[in-house]
C-alpha cells in the first residue's frame, strides 16, 4: 500500500506540473516579435539596401520599444528609419504591428564577403533581436537594360509620339550614360527624365537602380504613311542598353480646292451655265479614295461638276475640275455667293466664290460706259492737238 500511495502522489504531481506548463487552448505567446521578409540578400559594392522591419508585441499591450543596431561590418553605414527620419524608439500598439526601415550602405570598396547586422528591440516587458545578412558580390547581375511597356504607337504624321522607357544599371558601379537615337532622316527624338519637362542628353545612374525616361518622337511634316522604327540607346563605356520603338503613321488627310489663277470670283448670266475652272489637291500625306464634289448655291440656282467625282488622288497630286454654275433665270444683277466643296474619307474642303450676275440691261450699261470712255478719249486728244 505505501508504494501504491507513492505512485498516485507522483502521478498527481506530474499532472499539476503539466497543467502549469501547457497553456490553455486559445492562449497566445507573449513577447516582442521582430521580423523582415528577406533576412538575406545579395548586394554589390556601393549599393544602398533597405530592409522593412515588422515589430509587434502580442500579449504585452501597447509598448514603447527601444531599437538599437548592434554588431555590423566595419565601415558599413547602418540606420534605423521611420517616416524617412532616423529613430531609436518606436511605439507598438497592443494590436497590430509597427513598421520601421533598416537602411544599409555598402562601401564602394567592400570585398566579396557576407556581412551580418544585428538589430535589437527592448521594452520594459520583453526583448528580442534580429540578424540580417548581406552577401557582397562583384559579379554583374546581367547586361544593362532599357525596356518599354508600350513599344508600338499609331497616329497621324502631325502627331507627337511619347514613350516611357526604363533604364537599369546592372553593373557594380555607378555609371554615366549618354543617350542617343537612330531615327529616319528628318525625325526629332528628345529625352527627358520621367515626369520632368527638361531635355537631357546624358545621366548618371547608381549601381542596381532603374530610372524612367520619357522619349518624345516627332516625325517630319507630311511623312508618308507606313511603319517606322526608332532605336534609342544608352551608352556607358563598353556597356550598352537599347530598345526599339515602332511608329505606325496613318498619314494626314487634307484637301485643297482653289482655281488655277487663285481668283475666287466669276461672272454669269441669268439662266445660262458659266464654267469655273477648279483645282483639287491632295495636300495630305495619305492617298485619298473617291473624291466627290458638292455645292451650296442660292435658291433656284444649279451647279454641276465635270467630272462628278475622282476615284483616287495620291498624296501631293492635283486634278482640274470644272464647275458649271447656272443662276436663276430671274436673277437680278448683283453679287452672289456660291459655296463649292470637295470631300473624301477623312478630308473635306469648302471654298466660297463670288459670282457676279450681269443682266442684259447691265450689259447695255457696260456698253454705254465703254462708248462714253472712248468719246472722252477722242475729245481729250482733239483738245490737246486740234489747235496746232
Amino acid at each position: 500500500m505505501p508504494l501504491v500511495r507513492r505512485g498516485w502522489h507522483f502521478i498527481l504531481l506530474a499532472a499539476f506540473v503539466l497543467a502549469i506548463a501547457v497553456p490553455a487552448p486559445g492562449a497566445r505567446a507573449q513577447g516582442l516579435v521582430l521580423s523582415t521578409p528577406y533576412p538575406g540578400v545579395v548586394a554589390r559594392p556601393g549599393e544602398t539596401l533597405t530592409f522593412p522591419l515588422h515589430l509587434s508585441a502580442p500579449g504585452l499591450g501597447s509598448q514603447k520599444v527601444t531599437l538599437q543596431v548592434g554588431a555590423h561590418p566595419e565601415g558599413w553605414q547602418v540606420y534605423l528609419l521611420g517616416d524617412g527620419r532616423q529613430i531609436y524608439q518606436v511605439y507598438v500598439p497592443a494590436t497590430g504591428e509597427q513598421e520601421v526601415e533598416l537602411q544599409v550602405k555598402v562601401p564602394e570598396d567592400a570585398r566579396p564577403v557576407e556581412g551580418r547586422i544585428v538589430v535589437s528591440a527592448r521594452s520594459p516587458a520583453a526583448s528580442t533581436s534580429l540578424q540580417v545578412s548581406i552577401r557582397v558580390s562583384t559579379e554583374e547581375a546581367g547586361p544593362d537594360r532599357m525596356v518599354t511597356q508600350y513599344p508600338s504607337l499609331t497616329g497621324p504624321s502631325n502627331a507627337t509620339f511619347r514613350f516611357r522607357v526604363d533604364l537599369t544599371n546592372n553593373g557594380s558601379r555607378e555609371r554615366s550614360y549618354s543617350l542617343r537615337a537612330q531615327a529616319p532622316p528628318g525625325w526629332q527624338v528628345t529625352f527627358s527624365p520621367a515626369y520632368e519637362s527638361k531635355q537631357i542628353a546624358s545621366l548618371s545612374l547608381p549601381a542596381g537602380e532603374t530610372r524612367g525616361l520619357d522619349v518624345e518622337v516627332k516625325p517630319p511634316q507630311k511623312v508618308p504613311a507606313g511603319r517606322y522604327d526608332v532605336v534609342v540607346e544608352a551608352l556607358s563605356g563598353a556597356s550598352q542598353a537599347s530598345t526599339s520603338l515602332e511608329i505606325n503613321i496613318l498619314g494626314t488627310f487634307e484637301l485643297r480646292l482653289t482655281t488655277p489663277s487663285g481668283r475666287l470670283s466669276a461672272r454669269a448670266s441669268p439662266g445660262r451655265e458659266s464654267p469655273i475652272q477648279l483645282v483639287v489637291e491632295n495636300a495630305g500625306s495619305a492617298d485619298l479614295e473617291r473624291v466627290t464634289f458638292s455645292s451650296s448655291p442660292p435658291r433656284n440656282w444649279s451647279v454641276r461638276f465635270d467630272p462628278e467625282s475622282i476615284e483616287g488622288l495620291r498624296a501631293g497630286e492635283s486634278r482640274e475640275v470644272t464647275a458649271y454654275v447656272k443662276p436663276d433665270s430671274r436673277a437680278i444683277a448683283g453679287d452672289y455667293v456660291v459655296s463649292l466643296s470637295a470631300s473624301a474619307s477623312g478630308a473635306w474642303e469648302s471654298t466660297e466664290f463670288r459670282v457676279t450676275v450681269l443682266t442684259p440691261t447691265a450689259w447695255g450699261m457696260v456698253g454705254i460706259a465703254l462708248v462714253a470712255a472712248v468719246m472722252a478719249g477722242v475729245w481729250a486728244t482733239f483738245r490737246k492737238y486740234g489747235r496746232r
